[in-house]
């Protein structure tokens, strides 16, 4: 995958999140289409997912897909700049109104926000995730997305030692390595092994988002709450 994520993001930065009654017809079937790629290409992976599939499982013809788009690499980049551009604005809502992240309890709800969000997110997340261990794979929608999150973490991280009086950690590398691998990762891998471990170890689903909170704080979080 070519371009800049960000870059191909801002094609759909118009495209509000509508209901389908309030979109014209046009919009509907392109938005089904997106959604029938995602659910193809989580079951299939982007290399064995065909046009063909998508067509006859959305119930359009292949040329209307062909319409909307030039190829299968373009309707996978439309659903990833679409999951960009969701992230974004779930960071913004997250951290809207707080002025200072000091508390477990501030931190507890942004852990929420962000299950809540790569569990909704999962299917195309897993997708990413594929996409992005590629060996051939020229940019990476995880690294992207790890980009923007890890920064919003490291500010968080200097709200909360400024509120406590002490002295911000300098070693930079040494913060992104971190927000990256014991931040980011624990998210991602939930979103990429969520369902087989509940079958796995008989586990509901509260049952485990509790217990890697209880792990992610303390180890992740102790560094966020000095």
């Amino acid at each position: 995958m070519s371009g800049s994520i960000e870059a191909k993001a801002k094609i759909f930065e118009k495209s509000e999140r509508l209901t389908e009654q309030s979109l014209p017809r046009g919009e509907i079937t392109k938005a089904k289409i997106l959604e029938t790629a995602e659910k193809i290409f989580s079951e299939k992976g982007f290399d064995g997912a065909r046009v063909d599939n998508i067509a006859k499982e959305a119930g359009v013809n292949k040329a209307l897909i062909y319409y909307y788009f030039k190829s299968k690499e373009e309707i996978l980049q439309t659903i990833l700049a679409n999951l960009f551009e969701d992230a974004k604005e779930m960071l913004m809502q997250a951290t809207k109104g707080i002025p200072e992240f000091s508390s477990e309890d501030s931190f507890k709800n942004l852990y929420d926000t962000y299950i809540n969000f790569v569990t909704e997110k999962r299917k195309i997340i897993n997708i990413a995730i594929i996409e992005s261990a590629k060996a051939n794979s020229s940019h990476s929608i995880v690294m992207e997305l790890g980009n923007i999150i890890i920064n919003a973490e490291i500010e968080n991280i200097r709200k909360a030692y400024a509120a406590k009086g002490l002295r911000f950690p300098e070693d930079r590398q040494e913060l992104l390595v971190m927000e990256f691998f014991t931040g980011l990762l624990p998210f991602l891998g939930y979103a990429l092994f969520k369902d087989q471990w509940e079958t796995l170890y008989n586990v509901s689903e509260e049952e485990l988002r509790n217990t890697l909170y209880q792990v992610y704080k303390k180890t992740h979080l102790a560094v966020h709450l000095p």
